[in-house]
């Protein structure tokens, strides 16, 4: 269990210590499971799932430019404040935020509290290399997304994922998105923090950290060195929950 403090704030991480070996064993495996002969499947790869996904048509995977829109959320001018471009970001990743609280999100005094927090958070600061403090005042910038979302609009959806998404958007560095997909795939044990865990997993052995490499040679051979590499882990874990070794033929061509 980690706690960050900040500002007088405990924020306590519980770490599934259990996560890094299941990234490993599952969307990250580097010995696909085999396949049935005749079977119109291929195996899953996640070099080929970022080929698919940031290669493809936009249409097919609007994702692929939540990291583009507007020149990037984490742009020196712009990094620490909501833009339009960082709220038109959040529908590339299904998070579409309604018009209510993207007045408010936009406006003061909202707008001028996100980029208090903001400014203390780095952009040149990888997930593993993260301080607790740090951690802990992303929390509190996403507690404050999160409660600007249920002012803006009267439906009872948790806007948890879409704030998360938004602080990616800001610090694709050090936030890694999280929402259904990706839960569905990582199987956190009950209680544990994805911040917390997934920076312990990719912390194991420093330099040497085998999920790093993964997916470090998967951007290398899919060629999407342009984006973080939470990202493309992100995408890996998204595909995986959504196609796995049932990937459909149409991504047979992009599949290494």
């Amino acid at each position: 269990m980690k706690s960050g403090v900040w500002g007088g704030l405990t924020v306590t991480g519980v770490v599934d210590a259990g996560l890094g070996q299941r990234l490993l064993d599952g969307p990250l495996r580097t010995t696909p499971d085999s396949i049935p002969p005749g079977e119109r499947r291929v195996r899953f790869s996640p070099s080929g799932a970022l080929v698919t996904y940031f290669h493809g048509t936009a249409r097919q995977f609007s994702g692929s430019l939540f990291d583009s829109i507007g020149g990037g959320g984490d742009r020196s001018d712009i990094e620490n404040q909501i833009t339009r471009e960082d709220v038109l970001a959040l529908a590339a990743v299904n998070a579409p935020v309604p018009a209510g609280v993207a007045s408010l999100l936009l406006a003061q005094p909202a707008s001028g509290r996100l980029a208090t927090w903001l400014r203390q958070l780095p952009t040149d600061v990888d997930l593993w290399d993260a301080e607790d403090d740090t951690l802990a005042i992303a929390t509190r910038a996403r507690d404050e997304i999160r409660a600007i979302h249920e002012a803006g609009t009267m439906s009872t959806t948790d806007g948890g994922f879409a704030a998360t998404k938004l602080l990616a958007r800001k610090r694709p560095r050090l936030i890694p998105l999280y929402d259904e997909k990706v839960r569905a795939v990582v199987y956190l044990v009950e209680g544990a923090s994805w911040w917390f865990s997934l920076r312990h997993a990719m912390r194991v052995d420093g330099e040497d950290n085998e999920i790093r490499f993964r997916v470090g040679v998967a951007m290398r051979e899919a060629d999407v060195g342009y984006v973080s590499v939470l990202r493309g882990l992100d995408v890996i874990l998204w595909s995986y929950a959504n196609f796995g070794d049932s990937t459909p033929e149409w991504c047979r061509a992009a599949a290494i």
